[in-house]
């Protein structure tokens, strides 16, 4: 769980969050847990393999203001057991616990020399997703 900190170039004319700022927000924090799990930049440049969407999708359900108390709680929802296609989710949830959007990314690595999907994952990519947080409803695809 992070708690989020908004900036105003976040908010859109009706003083919202922008909806693009959801995705923004939800790549960074991506990002900050994979390097938490040992799958680092460096590791990535290492190994020239980098994280690719295919589908990324926001569900809104409350709006978020610029002073609001909110958290944003990311878990991996489905994983092949080799690593090489998951499913994380984002949950942005007030200090309350409502829950004000929902982000789910469908995604894989990229060979960043080769510009083909990695097969198969370098296994130190694999243990960080391993450990990476999981849904309640977690499965292996």
């Amino acid at each position: 769980m992070k708690n989020l900190s908004l900036r105003w170039s976040d908010l859109d004319p009706n003083f919202h969050l922008r909806h693009s700022s959801y995705y923004d927000l939800a790549a960074q924090e991506r990002i900050e847990i994979l390097h938490q799990y040992g799958i680092t930049i460096g590791l990535l440049q290492e190994t020239h393999i980098g994280p690719v969407l295919f589908k990324e999708q926001c569900e809104f359900r409350r709006e978020i203001h610029l002073n609001s108390k909110v958290h944003i709680v990311t878990k991996l929802l489905r994983m092949r057991k080799d690593g090489s296609r998951w499913v994380i989710r984002h949950e942005f949830l007030s200090d309350e616990n409502q829950l004000h959007a929902t982000i789910q990314v469908e995604g894989s690595w990229i060979d960043t020399l080769r510009r083909k999907i990695a097969r198969p994952v370098p296994e130190a990519i694999l243990s960080g997703l391993e450990r990476f947080p999981k849904t309640e409803d977690f499965e292996y695809l």
